[in-house]
């Protein structure tokens, strides 16, 4: 029978492509925290910037960063690390990624999540696909600026629509990004946002407005102004009907159309803290 000594040296003398197909099945916490001690091939391998290209740190967030997690603790005990941090980690995985990072999903837990943002628009320059939290209104005015800096991006992903600074997101983003296909976010749609996607990204393939006020007026400018989206959801928006015989008719050209759970009003109390809160 071959003894678990044996066993444990063939795993370390396996190629370097061999276990970096195995590692790309591993969470990013186990490529940091686990991988990289077994031996020096293992180290090797975990540290290959293609197992760090998607870096989605939403997953589970609450259980897996807290400093008195698992996580926090394995650090602690193998790095030494005495004041764990997301924001930590996180520049742990950019770091490792080396610029090759093309799929970034932020958590709603950054004590700074500018700072987080401004760093990975320095060092992500293939950055592709993005999500990120709700933002401060100091901290959306930024975003168009940053912008720039991702001349690949195809996809942002936007917990609130920024208040006052997306139809300048929006020019940036046709401007910057050729590629641009996919926006999804959720907020009060006001006439000046419905003029920057119809002049400055007409040409979306996939929009997700869900959970927004979204009056019907507006709804209707937007299909009408991007021609070519393929899909398309406004779920549980508040402003139109999710049965209004107009709309369906203006959607059903869209691949895939989803308006479920929309109405055209709600409550006046609940109206007035949609629209005032957003």
């Amino acid at each position: 029978m071959e003894t678990a000594s044996a066993a444990s040296t063939q795993w370390a003398d396996m190629e370097t492509d061999c276990l970096m197909h195995v590692f790309a099945r591993l969470d990013l916490e186990d490529l940091a925290v686990a991988a990289p001690l077994v031996c020096r091939g293992w180290r090797r391998a975990a540290a290959d910037p293609s197992l760090w290209r998607a870096l989605d740190l939403r997953r589970d967030h609450v259980a897996r960063f807290m400093t008195w997690g698992a996580l926090a603790d394995a650090f602690e005990r193998r790095y030494a690390v005495h004041r764990f941090s997301l924001a930590g980690f996180l520049r742990l995985c950019v770091a490792r990624a080396r610029g090759c990072a093309e799929d970034v999903a932020l958590p709603p837990l950054l004590a700074d999540p500018a700072g987080e943002i401004d760093h990975i628009s320095l060092h992500c320059p293939r950055l592709r696909r993005l999500a990120l939290p709700q933002l401060t209104a100091g901290d959306e005015a930024r975003l168009p600026d940053l912008v720039p800096r991702w001349p690949l991006l195809e996809y942002l992903e936007l917990e609130a629509k920024p208040s006052f600074s997306f139809p300048a997101l929006a020019a940036q983003l046709a401007l910057h990004c050729p590629g641009f296909a996919s926006l999804k976010t959720s907020g009060a749609v006001k006439p000046e946002d419905v003029a920057a996607l119809a002049r400055s990204l007409p040409r979306l393939r996939s929009l997700c407005l869900d959970r927004s006020y979204l009056p019907k007026e507006h709804l209707l400018a937007i299909l009408a102004g991007c021609r070519e989206l393929r899909e398309f959801s406004a779920r549980s928006c508040v402003g139109f009907d999710d049965e209004d015989e107009e709309v369906l008719r203006c959607g059903a050209r869209i691949q895939r159309f989803d308006v479920g759970g929309s109405k055209s009003k709600l409550v006046e109390d609940l109206g007035l803290l949609w629209i005032g809160g957003i």
